[in-house]
């Protein structure tokens, strides 16, 4: 007993120690348990105090739990026990047991570790145990491992099946018992330098199970333990099929090659980098590449130029889809087009060429000559061997007249031939044709339509390689022109030598060949002193503006016609005004031969031109607007009065007629035309004519235009000259309004004269009638208290009658003082609808108001409701009895001067046809079985005459009234 601990001793050993510390009752319940319990299970001790360990302990060890406690029991000690307890927070707690019963105090003594580490590590331990031998045992590769000594110490699945030897027939053994002896050497060689802590590869060559003859691919490497070499491992593969593929890869790489180098097409592969992998000789001489340089080049940097061109645009295209790409590009390096097919493949692409720039340079010859020969002016022709036409162009079907339809199948000839061709040419033509020969010949042809052409016809066989003529091309060029001017040049010649005007006839040098007696005539100088003279050396003058000279000479050295006045000097020194027009005659090949020169004495026309020049200063300076046009009425000349009163520039003038200048839909040009026939004949005109400036401003014009005659008496040019009359014509527009103001107000003045006459006399006669009655009357009687009654009524209408009077004359006394202002109109119809509240509500009306928020117009607030409000007071007194009343308020159009404003309702309606021009008069009533004064829509519509605006009305019996209400815009 002096041995023991002391309680206080043991206890703090027990808090001490991470292993857990507890009693159990003979039952197995905790009796104690140290501190340990809180880390390893999550428990203090006073929770697990009193329990049975059944309760925390995993069920799968139940069992054996039980069985282990009970042998404690009768005496048994537990080493070493292991079962899994459950943690507070139920996960599984491995758990090593030690335990031993007491009998003393009754009590079963245990310490419990946690061995949570130790069994993960023991897992992994295991796992990598059964990995390692998995990859050895059954690894395809063959697997050997070799002691210090060189003993073969463990041999793989794979060792054996390939060698055919057991485990038992190797272990033990050097690998020298089972290695070919060629190979013995090799082995151990490497098999020392592994020793060393080197690691080694190289070729074994073994002869399988089954005497195969197989290569393999063999690494040696050390095996460590603790930075010391223990043994070797050797790994060997078999790599025979890859040398068999290897060398029959080699052998189809020589076939391959052989077969890329013996084919015409140029080749060459890419990676998928774009590296160049092969080159053959096809290719090296088409591109200029050099396999023994460029192979392993990047292809872009050998041919930078086609960066972000076709070449690399197609080769990524098909890279990048799998496809195949067929094209024909330019490389411009080596100045060829190349025909390419690209291959894609996984390892890149394969690219086929060949040089095609001669077929492409042909086609694109072919195809500008197709081009030419759809698009020529000249009739083409294709016919076949026999002479029957295969093709034409646009150009004869517009030349002859026959369509491709009505051509092809048929000979030319018998198309084109009449009776008036010259048989001569048409049998020299049927010669040339029989013996394949080209010709070109003039010949007389007829149009589809009978008519007659002159046509110069080439014609030009084409032979295949067997020199056999497949086909002629017949080139058909209408000469009709020339023709017919070479026999008008026949006839001209005579009567060029007779006219009056000057003709020469130029060489291509510009030197005089001929003149007519005009010429001589016209500048004094004889045929013989003329010729081989420049003409404009011989009458040049000093006094002439060199640059008509100078256009001269120009045009007709560049071979185009020319028209120009200059002034020559005569033989006498005497200065005339030549207008000189110059035509070139050219050859067959359009080249310049002659000139021919045509010159007219317009000393006249000059000087007359110079006088309306001066004219022109004149007219430039006056304040009204002066225009000179030619005789196509297009503008030649404003003066600045023009420009200020329109804005136009004289630039923004010249070439426009007036009418595209200043007219719109607005201008009324029918006096004109009336007139343009007398102008025509060569009489002044005068008119006047609304015209609009360059901004759009209104400009009221009165216009007189005069004719300038040729020397025919023919108007050549205009001049007009325009007054602004747009004050004068606003007067009389003002003066227009005024008379119309007057003739209503006429009419006004005759309402007021009915009304006076008959509602102001009626209530008056009343009253003065019963004033008379009444001193007769007893004041004590009913007949005197019924007067009285009716003498009032009588002066209560003329009173109404007095304040309609009242409120008429202030609003019309109100037009032209009447300030308007922007209004809403939702604003005011809903004010209407306001005041008409109860009413509506009675009769269950609805207004539908289609009107935008904030849309305004120009108008006086309390007209604009007064209008509503009325229009509104009759829908509802005037509605329909077998319906509900609807009214519809909506814009119809927003023009750019007014609003037009729809009032509509499905109301009881009047008759239009009987009403007529009553509807909008004062005291006109169309409903005598419905209450009403007559008042209403004369003040709507005084309302809106008083705005500047207007109303109009559409009406049927039994379905309703609708109201147009014509409102200024803003």
């Amino acid at each position: 007993m002096e041995s023991r601990l002391s309680p206080n001793v043991w206890e703090k050993m027990v808090q001490a120690s991470p292993d857990l510390f507890c009693t159990f009752n003979r039952n197995g319940k905790f009796t104690y348990a140290s501190s340990a319990s809180s880390n390893i299970l999550g428990y203090h001790e006073e929770e697990l105090k009193g329990r049975h360990y059944t309760e925390f302990l995993n069920t799968d060890y139940l069992s054996a739990t039980q069985k282990a406690f009970e042998d404690i029991l009768t005496g048994s000690k537990a080493n070493n026990f292991e079962n899994c307890f459950i943690h507070k927070n139920g996960s599984s707690v491995p758990m090593l047991w030690s335990a031993v019963w007491s009998e003393e105090e009754q009590s079963v003594f245990c310490v419990g570790r946690d061995i949570t580490e130790r069994k993960i590590s023991r897992s992994k331990l295991e796992e990598s145990e059964q990995r390692y031998k998995g990859l050895f045992e059954y690894n395809p590769d063959i697997l050997f491992v070799e002691s210090k000594e060189g003993l073969v110490t463990e041999v793989n699945y794979s060792f054996c099946n390939t060698l055919g030897l057991s485990s038992e027939e190797v272990v033990g053994l050097p690998a020298s018992s089972f290695l070919p002896a060629e190979m013995v050497a090799v082995s151990e060689m490497y098999f020392k330098e592994a020793l060393l802590g080197n690691t080694l590869r190289f070729d074994l060559e073994l002869m399988t199970a089954n005497t195969e003859h197989r290569v393999f691919d063999t690494i040696k490497f050390p095996v460590m333990v603790n930075g010391a070499v223990v043994g070797v491992q050797t790994i060997a593969k078999d790599i025979t099929p890859i040398i068999h593929s290897f060398e029959t890869i080699q052998q189809q790489k020589k076939k391959l090659n052989t077969i890329f180098e013996s084919i015409t097409d140029a080749f060459i592969t890419l990676d998928n980098s774009s590296n160049i992998t092969y080159i053959n000789s096809e290719a090296e001489r088409l591109v200029h590449l050099d396999k023994r340089y460029h192979i392993g080049k990047n292809i872009w940097r050998i041919f930078p130029e086609q960066v972000g061109g076709k070449f690399q645009t197609q080769y990524l295209y098909a890279l990048e889809t799998g496809k195949a790409v067929h094209f024909t590009g330019y490389l411009h390096e080596v100045d060829k087009w190349l025909q390419v097919k690209a291959f894609p493949s996984a390892e890149g692409l394969s690219i086929y060429f060949d040089d095609v720039s001669e077929q492409v340079r042909s086609r694109e010859e072919l195809e500008k000559l197709s081009l030419v020969a759809s698009k020529t002016i000249n009739s083409v022709v294709i016919t076949d061997k026999d002479g029957q036409i295969e093709w034409v162009n646009e150009s004869f079907t517009r030349l002859t007249g026959y369509t491709p339809s009505e051509a092809v199948g048929k000979a030319p000839y018998t198309l084109l031939l009449g009776e008036e061709t010259d048989q001569a040419t048409v049998e020299r033509v049927l010669e040339k044709i029989k013996n394949a020969e080209p010709f070109k010949e003039e010949l007389l042809v007829y149009r589809k339509s009978g008519e007659k052409r002159w046509f110069e016809v080439e014609v030009t066989p084409v032979f295949n390689e067997a020199s056999d003529m497949v086909r002629r091309i017949a080139i058909h060029t209408d000469i009709t022109g020339r023709i017919q001017a070479q026999r008008e040049l026949e006839k001209l010649s005579l009567v060029a030598s007779k006219v009056n005007s000057g003709v020469l006839i130029i060489d291509k040098a510009l030197k005089i060949e001929w003149v007519n007696e005009g010429f001589t005539k016209l500048t004094g100088y004889e045929f013989e002193e003329a010729l081989g003279r420049v003409p404009f050396e011989l009458l040049c003058n000093s006094k002439a503006d060199t640059k008509s000279y100078q256009l001269l000479r120009s045009k007709m050295m560049q071979g185009k016609p020319v028209d120009v006045e200059i002034l020559y000097s005569k033989k006498d020194g005497q200065d005339v005004w030549v207008r000189v027009q110059v035509n070139p005659i050219y050859d067959e090949g359009g080249n310049v031969t002659k000139y021919v020169n045509l010159q007219a004495d317009v000393t006249e026309r000059v000087n007359s031109r110079k006088e309306l020049e001066k004219l022109s200063l004149v007219a430039s300076k006056t304040n009204n607007s002066v225009l000179i046009v030619d005789r196509d009425f297009r503008i030649e000349w404003v003066n600045e009065s023009f420009i200020r009163l329109f804005g136009y520039s004289m630039e923004e003038a010249i070439g426009k007629k007036p009418s595209e200048l200043l007219h719109n839909q607005n201008t009324d040009e029918t006096t004109f035309r009336l007139l343009e026939g007398k102008l025509n004949q060569g009489h002044p005109i005068s008119f006047e004519i609304l015209n609009y400036t360059k901004n759009r401003q209104e400009v009221w014009l009165s216009v007189d235009i005069s004719p300038i005659l040729d020397e025919h008496g023919e108007p050549e040019r205009f001049v007009g000259v325009q007054t602004d009359i747009t004050a004068l014509k606003r007067s009389e527009i003002e003066l227009s309004k005024l008379t119309k103001d007057l003739y209503r107000q006429n009419n006004d003045l005759q309402q007021f004269t009915y009304i006076v006459s008959h509602n102001l006399r009626s209530p008056v006669a009343n009253a003065l009638g019963i004033a008379d009655l009444l001193p007769s009357i007893n004041s004590e009687s009913e007949m005197y208290d019924t007067s009285l009654k009716y003498l009032k009524e009588s002066i209560l209408q003329l009173d109404t009658v007095l304040k309609d009077m009242n409120r008429i004359l202030s609003i019309r006394d109100s037009k032209g003082t009447l300030e308007l202002e922007r209004v809403e109109i939702n604003d005011a119809i809903q004010q209407a609808q306001s005041s008409l509240k109860e009413p509506l509500q009675q009769c269950d009306g609805v207004v539908y108001s289609i009107i935008p928020n904030g849309f305004k117009v120009k108008a006086s607030k309390a007209y604009l409701y007064s209008i509503f409000y009325n229009l509104l007071s009759n829908a509802i007194k005037y509605r329909a009895q077998e319906r509900t009343l609807e009214v519809h308020i909506k814009v119809l159009d927003n023009s750019e001067d007014e609003v037009l404003v729809s009032f509509s309702d499905n109301g009881s309606g009047f008759d239009l046809e009987k009403a007529k021009d009553n509807v909008f008069k004062l005291y006109k009533r169309f409903h005598t079985d419905r209450k009403g004064k007559g008042i209403g829509l004369f003040l709507v519509k005084t309302h809106l005459e008083a705005m500047g605006g207007r109303i109009e009305v559409k009406s049927q019996v039994g379905q309703g009234t609708e109201f147009f209400i014509y409102l200024p815009k803003i």
